[in-house]
C-alpha cells in the first residue's frame, strides 16, 4: 500500500521531457547568452533536483505560487481530470528522494521555445515525464511559475497524436479563447477553457520595476465577460497565434494581440482541446503610432508593400503625387464581395473615359489583405461576382417587397455594367498586404464584420495629398455603403484644389 501511494505521489509531482531540437530564442537574445544559461539552470534545478533528491535545487527553481498539473486519463470513464502538485509537495517529494534515479538514468534534455527579458517558455524531457515550463523573472531570478506535464504512459489513450492531426483543434481552442475574452462571450469561455484556467499577469512593483505575480482564474474571466469588461470593437483586434510545440496531448501556443504577448498551455481531453495556463506580458515592440489609426490632416503612416504581379510600392517614393488608397472588403466567408469589383471597374471605366489620374495628378491604388495567389483568384472571379451583383439588382419573380426595394436601391447606387470579355482591366496596382501590416495599422483588418466571419478588411478609402498628408478618409459601416466614383471625384476636386 505504501509503495503504491509513493508511486502515485511521484506521478502527481513530476513531469519532464520530449525530444531535444534546435534552440529557438526570440530576437535580441543570443544563443548561449547569460539569460539562456540562467533559464536552463532553473529548468535543470527543477528536473534534476527531483531525480537527485535535492530539495534545495527544487526550492530555488520554482515559485512558491507555482501552478502545476497534468491531465490524468481515467480509463474507467474515458474522462480526463487535472491533478495538481503544489510547491510544498514538490519540495517535500524531492527531499524524500521518492523520484531518485542514478545520474545516467535520468536522460534530461531542455529546449528553450521562447525568451524575452521577462519570461521564458521551456520544454524539458527526462526518462519518465514531459513538461512545458513557463518561467518569469521574479526578484531578478528566473522562477518556474506554470507547468503542464504528461507522461507517454498516461497519454497512451491518444491515438495517432501529432501536430499535423491536432493543429486545427488547437487553433480552434485558441480562437475560442480569443473570442471569449475579446467579445465577452461566456459560452466560448466555457467551451474552450478548463474550469481550472488561470492567467498570470506580471505586474511591476517598486521603483526598480521588479515583477510580481497576479493570477486571474476562470471565475474572474467569466464574471468580467458577464459584465462586458474587456470587449473590443472588431477594428481594434489584431490577433495572431503560433503553435510553438505539441506533444502527448499537450500544446504550447504564443498568442499575440494588439497590446500583449500571451503564452498558453493547452491539453486535450475527451471533448477536445482546453486552455489551461496563461502567462501574459505587455508587448514592447509597439509604440503609440502603431496603436493609433491615421488621422485626417496629419502625415499618412509610411508603408511598403509588394505589388500583385511583381514590384514594390513604397509610399515615400510617390511624393508629388496625390494618392487614392482603396481598401476593398475582400472575402466574405464563402465568396468574394460583389460590391468591391464594381468599385474597381467603375474607377477603371472613368479613367478610360476621362484620364482622371492625369487630370488630378493622382494615383489610384488598391490594397488587399491577401497573398498574390489569393488576389489572382479575386481578379479571376470578377465576372462571377458581377453576375452576383446583377442578380441582386434583378431578383427572381415572387421575391419579397423588401428584396425588391433593395434591388431598386442597388440599381440606383450601382447602375453601370462593364465589358469583361477582355479579362481583368489591370488599370490600377493592387498591393498584397498578406501580413496585414498596413490593414492592421489602420485598424481595418478583422475576422468579423457586417455579419460575416472571415479574414477581411472593413471597406475604406484614404485620400493622401502630394505632400503625404491624409486629407480625407471614408470607413464603410456596411458592405453596400460605398461612395460612388462621381462623389469621389467631387471630393478630390474640393479637397485638393
Amino acid at each position: 500500500m505504501k509503495k503504491t501511494l509513493i508511486s502515485i505521489l511521484m506521478a502527481l509531482a513530476s513531469g519532464i521531457a520530449f525530444s531535444q531540437q534546435a534552440l529557438l530564442v526570440s530576437p535580441g537574445i543570443a544563443k548561449s547568452s547569460p539569460a539562456e544559461d540562467s533559464i536552463r539552470t532553473a529548468a535543470l534545478d527543477y528536473a534534476d533536483g527531483y531525480y537527485s533528491g535535492d530539495a534545495e535545487r527544487m526550492k530555488k527553481a520554482i515559485h512558491f505560487d507555482i501552478n502545476k498539473a497534468f491531465p490524468r486519463f481515467i480509463s474507467k470513464t474515458g474522462q480526463v481530470a487535472l491533478s495538481y502538485s503544489t510547491y510544498s509537495m514538490l519540495v517535500g517529494l524531492s527531499a524524500a528522494k521518492t523520484g531518485y534515479k542514478p545520474d545516467t538514468a535520468r536522460h534530461i534534455g531542455t529546449e528553450i521555445l521562447q525568451v524575452t527579458p521577462e519570461i521564458a517558455v521551456v520544454k524539458v524531457r527526462s526518462v519518465e515525464f514531459n513538461d512545458y515550463l513557463e518561467l518569469a523573472m521574479i526578484g531578478h531570478e528566473w522562477k518556474i511559475i506554470n507547468v503542464l506535464w504528461n507522461s507517454p504512459k498516461n497519454a497512451a489513450w491518444l491515438k495517432d497524436f501529432s501536430l499535423g492531426n491536432e493543429k486545427k483543434g488547437i487553433e480552434s481552442a485558441v480562437n475560442g479563447y480569443i473570442q471569449g475574452t475579446q467579445n465577452a462571450d461566456v459560452e466560448k469561455l466555457n467551451e474552450f477553457l478548463t474550469a481550472d484556467f488561470n492567467r498570470v499577469n506580471l505586474v511591476p512593483i517598486g521603483k526598480d520595476g521588479a515583477l510580481a505575480v497576479q493570477r486571474v482564474r476562470f471565475d474572474g474571466l467569466e464574471k468580467n465577460a458577464w459584465a462586458g469588461a474587456g470587449k473590443l470593437d472588431e477594428t481594434q483586434k489584431d490577433n495572431s497565434s503560433e503553435i510553438l510545440d505539441a506533444m502527448d496531448g499537450l500544446a504550447m501556443v504564443k498568442l499575440t494581440t494588439g497590446r500583449n504577448n500571451e503564452y498558453l498551455q493547452l491539453y486535450k481531453d475527451s471533448g477536445g482541446w482546453r486552455v489551461f495556463n496563461s502567462l501574459l506580458i505587455p508587448r514592447k515592440d509597439i509604440g503609440l503610432s502603431q496603436m493609433l489609426a491615421a488621422t485626417s490632416g496629419e502625415l499618412m503612416p509610411g508603408f511598403s508593400l509588394p505589388v500583385h504581379g511583381g514590384g514594390k510600392y513604397t509610399l515615400s517614393d510617390h511624393k508629388g503625387k496625390n494618392i487614392l488608397l482603396m481598401f476593398p472588403r475582400g472575402w466574405v466567408g464563402n465568396s468574394w464581395c460583389a460590391f468591391c469589383p464594381y468599385q474597381y471597374l467603375d474607377l477603371a471605366d472613368l479613367e478610360k473615359k476621362e484620364q482622371i489620374m492625369k487630370k488630378y495628378n493622382i494615383e489610384i491604388v488598391f490594397v488587399m489583405p491577401y497573398n498574390d495567389e489569393r488576389i489572382t483568384d479575386w481578379m479571376a472571379k470578377f465576372p462571377e461576382t458581377m453576375k452576383t451583383l446583377e442578380g441582386i439588382k434583378n431578383p427572381a419573380a415572387g421575391t419579397s417587397s423588401l428584396q425588391k426595394e433593395f434591388a431598386d436601391w442597388t440599381k440606383a447606387h450601382y447602375p453601370h455594367n462593364f465589358d469583361l470579355s477582355g479579362g481583368f482591366p489591370n488599370t490600377f496596382p493592387v498591393l498584397c498586404d498578406e501580413q496585414r501590416t498596413l490593414s492592421k495599422q489602420l485598424k481595418l483588418f478583422t475576422a468579423f464584420w457586417d455579419g460575416a466571419i472571415s479574414e477581411q478588411n472593413v471597406a475604406a478609402i484614404y485620400l493622401i495629398d502630394k505632400n503625404g498628408i491624409l486629407r480625407w478618409k471614408y470607413i464603410s459601416q456596411m458592405t453596400e455603403d460605398r461612395p460612388s466614383s462621381e462623389h469621389l471625384m467631387q471630393v478630390i476636386r474640393e479637397t485638393l484644389k
